[in-house]
This record gives C-alpha cells, structure tokens and sequence, in this order.
C-alpha cells in the first residue's frame, strides 16, 4: 500500500514541469510562425527585387538607345543648319544663326549642368547601394533600402529622359525657326540682289562668323559624346548593382536553407508536442461542451423571459396610448362643438368678405388684361425691330460678301502686279516703269487697307446689331415670362377663390335653410298659440255663461243653499281655469 501512494511533492515537480514543457511550447509554435512568415516574406521580397531589376535593366537599354537615336538626328539636323546657313549669305541670317548658336551652347551648358547633377546623384546612389549591401544581412532592413534606392534610380532615369525629351524637342523648335527663317530670308534675297555690291566685305566677315559657328558647334557635338560616355558610366553603374543584387540574393538563399534546416527539426519537436497537448485539448474540450449546453439552456430561459417582458410592457404602452387618444378624441369633439356653434355667425361675415373679394378680384382682372394688350403692344413693336435689325444685318452680310470679293481680287491684282516687278527685275528694265508699278501697288496696298478698316467698322455694326438683337429677345422672353407667370398667378388665386366662393355660397344655403326650417317652427308655435287663445276665449265665455244660469237659479233656492252651491261652482270654475291655462303654457314651452 505504501509503495502505490504517490508523493505529494513529485507530483507537484512533475505538474510544475508539464507546464514548464506546455509554456515553451508555446513559445516554439510562436518563434516558428514569426520565422515562417519571415521567410516567405524575405522569399517574395526577393522575388520582387529580381523583376524589379530585369526591369530596369530592360527600361535602361531602351532609354539609352532612344537617347543614341536622339542624339544622332539632333547631328544631323545640326549640320542641315549648318548647310543652309552656309547658303544663305544675308548679314540678318547669319545674326541670326549666331543667336540660335547662342541658345544651343546655353542649352548644352544647362545639359551639362543636368549632367554634373545626375553624376552627383549616381555617386550618391553608389554609397546607398554600398550601405545598402553591409546592411543585407539583416535581411528585410536591407531589401528595403534596396527598393528605396531603386526607385530613386528610376526617378533619376526618368529626369535624364525629361531632360533629353526636353532637348529634342528645343531641337524641333530650332528646326522650325529656322524654316520660318528660310522663308523669310528668301524674301529679302530678292531684295537683296540689288544690294549685291554692298555686301561683299561683310560676306567675308559672315564667313569668319560662320567658321566661329562650326567651331561652336564642334564643341556641342563634343558635349554630346560626353553625354553618351556618362550614359554608358551609368549603365556600368547599373550592372554592378544588378550584380551586387544577385550577391545578396545567394546569400538570402544560403539563410532560408539554414532557417528551413531548423523549422524542420522544430517540426519534428512540435509534432511531439503537439499530440500530447491534443490530447489534453480533446478533454477540456469536451467539458467546454458541456458547459456550453448547459449555457445554452439558461440563456434560452433568459431569452424567452425578456420577450414575456416586452410583450407585457408593449401591451400596457399600447393601453396607455388608447386612453390617451380616446381622451384627446373627447377634448376635440367637444372643441368643434363649440366652434360648430359660433360658426353661423362667422359665416355669414365670411360670406360678405367674400364677395367683396370677387369684386376687388374682378377689379384686378380688368387691370391684368390692360396691362397684358400693353404688353402685347410691346411685343409686336419689339418684334418690328428683330424684323428691322435682320434686314440690316442682311444688307450687312451682302455687303461683307461684297469687300471679301473686292479684297480677293485686290490681293489678285497686288500677286499679279509683284509677279510683273519680279520679272522686270530679273529682265532688268527702267526704273521709271518699277516706279510707276511700286507706286500702284502702294496705291492698291492703300486701297486695300482702307477696305479693311470699312469692313471692320462694317463687322463692329453687325456685331452691335447682333448684340442689341440679343438684348431685345432676352428682354422680350423675360416680359413673356413676367407675363405667363403673372397669368398663372392670377387664374391660380381666381380658382381658389371661386372655390372659396362656392363653399361660401353652400354654406349659405344651409344657413338659409335652417332660417327657412326656424321660421316654419315659428308659425307652427303661432298657429298652435292662436288655437290656444281661442279656446281660452270659449272656456271663458261658457264659464260666464254657467255663472248667469247659477244666479238665476240661486234666486228661485234659497239664500243659504245658493250661497254654497254659488261657492262651490265657482271653485270649480276657478280650477278648470287654471289647468287650462297650466296645459297652455307647458305647450307653448313644448314648442
């Protein structure tokens, strides 16, 4: 017996242990999910970096070939330029050209500028890339750097293709000028033949300036191969990078092989665990059942006791809605009895109101439909005006039409008459004819400016026109909406106080005929009281008549015996007469 008690004390050590061995367990479950959800984390990072660098790598290709593209017509158109300034021997040109050379070695200096920047920024991403790698082995610290550094470089890149997008498009705006400039010059060409003699010292100085301009441009297009060596100094930058990548990306591989060494000896050890503590589970799970039902139970109790409850309190709350209803229904029935009786004599006061508002209404009427003939007068001479200001506009048109024809056949006329001065020039005649023909077209130019200014004066009296039209149909719809609305306004009050009218004449009627049916019980009352007087007046004549026929026989009786015969007829009179007047009276009151 001894030796199947168990000690007190073991038992505690061993519980104590149990759950000693349940805690770190615990603890292990939770260190492996953290490193888990670590490492696939740090898997996809790394995913993530080598698409994001095949990307950029691709990005980077296509930008430097774009630029190398770019930069290959900005040479051409260059020396396009060049050629036509080299054709063109005008002083004006050649200032010009001198200008445009100008712009571009500012423009070169600002790409240089931009260039020190981004070779600035490159450094400075070097030594970010150089942090960035010490700093990979602390894993998701590192490869976010990494990615911070990326997108900056993507930034960078993208400034670099703003600038050279920038660049050529200065460069098709130069193009274009200088077109525009071509045009121009060729014009003065012809006018510059006659000043041939002039301009020969100063084409040689133009020549000295255009030899300056190619030197210039020698230094553009040396600027332009230092852009591409710092274009290709960035992509060197970039391989090391990508290779530094891949580096740290062998590297984050050798880690999460080491970490999935330990997860699964973790697992193992989990495992072990794991089952005892189902077991363990499975018990308090069941008595968690148990507990459970009984809680159900007493919470279905509960449950259906709070819906007797609110059954019960809704049930009174309804009583007390009903008593009170009932109770204000009372309070307002008897408030439109006593209003019922006051109101015979508001009605008669509201129906002589009435009609003195059908008068002042009428009143009104007759004044809106004055001011609506008023308003249609307006309307016709407004539109009078529309149709006067469109036949001006019209004749307007039609004479607009006719300074356009005239125009076209001047600026015929003036192409006609410079095509003659071109070829007199170029077959070299008198100058009294070149005269004479300069001084028809200035006369013709005169002419032509003069018709400009009338057809101008001409367009502000239309638009004038036009405008005051406008003016007029707005102020023409706004008084035919004034109109309409007042209209409206109008048939709208008559309606309500026909209504009102109506009503008021229902109501008198039945007024009337309640005096009709108060005057009928009134005769009935005086028929029945005359009936009653006549009655009265024969009762009265028998009784004197009874009182003669009871003399006469108390003469023929004797003294004492009449007397009380005499008594007693006469308090029998006296009687009669008093109830007949007592039934008189109780139906006159009746009545």
């Amino acid at each position: 017996m001894k030796e199947q008690i168990p000690d007190p004390k073991h038992t505690s050590a061993l519980t104590q242990e149990l759950q000693n061995c349940r805690a770190d367990l615990k603890l292990a479950q939770s260190e492996l999910e953290k490193l888990r959800t670590g490492f696939d984390k740090r898997g996809m990072e790394i995913i993530s970096l080598k698409k994001s660098n095949q990307e950029r790598e691709a990005e980077l290709k296509y930008e430097t070939d774009r630029l190398k593209d770019q930069s290959r017509r900005d040479k051409e158109e260059l020396a396009k330029a060049q050629e036509k300034v080299k054709q063109l021997p005008a002083q004006s040109v050649l200032q010009e050209a001198q200008e445009e050379l100008l712009q571009a070695r500012r423009e070169a200096e600002r790409h240089q500028e931009s260039l020190g920047c981004a070779e600035q920024e490159l450094q400075e991403q070097r030594g970010r890339l150089a942090s960035a790698q010490a700093e990979l082995q602390a894993l998701r610290d590192s490869e976010q750097e990494q990615q911070e550094s990326v997108t900056r470089l993507r930034e960078k890149t993208a400034r670099l293709e703003a600038s050279l997008q920038s660049s050529a498009s200065q460069s098709l705006e130069a193009e274009q000028v200088l077109e525009e400039q071509n045009r121009s010059l060729r014009l003065q060409l012809e006018e510059s033949r006659r000043s041939s003699a002039r301009l020969g010292q100063e084409q040689e100085e133009q020549g000295r300036r255009l030899e300056e301009s190619e030197q210039e441009r020698e230094a553009l297009r040396r600027s332009l191969n230092e852009m591409e060596e710092q274009k290709r100094q960035l992509d060197r930058a970039l391989d090391k990078t990508n290779k530094e990548m891949e580096q740290l990306s062998s590297e984050s591989r050798k880690a999460a092989q080491a970490l999935q060494a330990q997860l699964e000896e973790l697992r193992e050890r989990s495992k072990r665990d794991q089952q005892e503590a189902q077991r363990q589970g499975k018990e308090r799970l069941e008595e968690l059942e148990r507990a459970q039902a009984s809680l159900r139970t007493l919470q279905e109790e509960v449950s259906r006791l709070k819906k007797d409850l609110l059954a019960c309190s809704e049930d009174r709350d309804n009583a007390q809605l009903d008593k009170e209803l009932l109770t204000n229904r009372l309070k307002h029935l008897e408030g439109e009895l006593e209003s019922q009786r006051g109101s015979h004599s508001d009605r008669s006061r509201e129906v002589r109101g009435l009609e003195d508002k059908v008068k002042h209404l009428e009143m009104e009427l007759d004044e809106e439909r004055n001011s609506v003939e008023l308003l249609t007068d307006r309307m016709t001479r407004g539109r009078d005006q529309i149709d006067q200001l469109r036949s001006e506009l019209m004749q307007e048109k039609s004479s607009k039409q006719d300074l356009e024809l005239d125009k076209i056949a001047f600026e015929r006329q003036m192409k006609e008459l410079k095509s003659r001065l071109a070829d007199m020039e170029g077959q070299s005649r008198s100058s009294a004819g070149v005269s004479q023909l300069e001084s028809k077209v200035q006369e013709l130019e005169e002419r032509l400016h003069s018709e400009e200014r009338e057809k101008n004066g001409m367009l502000a009296a239309q638009r004038r026109a036009e405008r005051k039209l406008k003016e007029l149909n707005i102020t023409m719809d706004e008084e035919r909406q004034q109109h309409t609305d007042q209209r409206d306004q109008l048939s709208l009050r008559v309606k309500a106080l026909k209504r009102q009218v109506d009503e008021g004449e229902g109501e008198v009627e039945r007024v009337e005929g309640l005096r009709r049916k108060a005057l009928r019980d009134m005769e009935e009352q005086l028929e029945q009281k005359e009936a009653l007087q006549a009655r009265v007046t024969a009762l009265e004549a028998e009784l004197k008549r009874k009182i003669q026929q009871s003399r006469r026989a108390a003469l023929d009786s004797s003294a004492l015996s009449s007397e009380e015969e005499d008594d007693e007829e006469g308090f029998y009179d006296v009687s009669s007469i008093t109830s007949i007047l007592t039934e008189s009276n109780l139906q006159t009151s009746s009545c």
